[in-house]
């Protein structure tokens, strides 16, 4: 499993919505996690794909993001 932390998001709300823009999308399967940590809300994003670096899924969770705008 290859994970990157997209950082700290301000608002419920806000992680919400990228849960479910996110989750399971592309090939890649996109797995989002989130907790809450000091008001702020850390996320991760992974993959289950074994052959996938960290580069790799990073450019993909942007690819997505930028064309889903």
């Amino acid at each position: 499993m290859t994970t990157i932390e997209l950082g700290n998001i301000g608002s419920k709300e806000q992680v919400e919505k990228l849960v479910a823009k996110l989750s399971g999308q592309t090939y890649m399967n996109f797995i989002v996690d989130y907790s809450i940590a000091a008001g702020n809300y850390p996320v991760t994003i992974s993959t289950e794909r074994a052959e996938t670096s960290e580069e790799e899924l990073k450019d993909m969770v942007l690819f997505y993001l930028a064309c889903n705008i």
